[in-house]
């Protein structure tokens, strides 16, 4: 196992990592210092970056890993609630709500855009602790999206490949002036909702 540097650079799109399946982690593995260390490194780079979540390929490590949380007020994501930061290992969604909402989703290894996709509502994560101990959670809302997005990282998918349309995928700089865009554009629940809020409907 590779271990990170202290403030490693984040993976941009096109890196092969990128668009990989990453493996799961060993107990073996899971108990090693440098596993430990990576594991810490993660959680800082995520808090450092403005991150909500992060996976492990986009610091260049490749682990089934991730962290999310939002534990003050996020400048990316400004109308997102807080929710205390949390570390997963082998991560897994074992059930998704058939109900379906949508958000602008953006992503560290995207720069410059956000993306109009839709999920799943509500999900059921199982995985283990920095322990290796089993743990079991339900969230919905937006931490739930968040999830989504990281578990997307491990399975080699980024978000723009969920993005319906070319007109959904914005600049950032425009959701500065959102309050002007033509009227439900791109959609009409694109048009009202800020980035960290949730739509029911497209």
């Amino acid at each position: 196992m590779e271990r990170l540097s202290e403030n490693p650079d984040i993976v941009l799109v096109g890196h092969p990592l990128l668009f990989q399946i990453q493996p799961s982690v060993s107990p073996d593995d899971l108990t090693s210092e440098t596993f430990q260390h990576n594991l810490e490194i993660l959680k800082a780079s995520q808090l450092t970056m403005n991150g909500v979540g992060i996976a492990a390929p986009q610091l260049g490590w490749a682990a089934r890993v991730i962290t999310f949380g939002i534990p003050a007020k996020n400048p990316r994501y400004p109308d997102a609630d807080a929710h205390p930061v949390e570390c997963w290992i082998n991560p897994e969604i074992v059930w998704a709500s058939e109900e379906k909402v949508w958000t602008w989703e953006g992503c560290l290894s995207v720069p410059g855009f956000r993306g109009w996709v839709e999920r799943p509502e509500a999900i059921r994560l199982i995985g283990l602790d920095r322990n290796g101990q089993p743990k079991e959670k339900e969230l919905d809302g937006f931490m739930a999206r968040v999830v989504q997005h990281e578990l997307d990282h491990l399975d080699g998918r980024l978000y723009p490949s969920r993005v319906r349309s070319p007109e959904w995928m914005v600049p950032l700089p425009c959701f500065e002036q959102q309050d002007s865009w033509v009227e439900n554009w791109p959609t009409a629940g694109a048009h009202k909702t800020r980035p960290g809020g949730i739509s029911s409907q497209p």
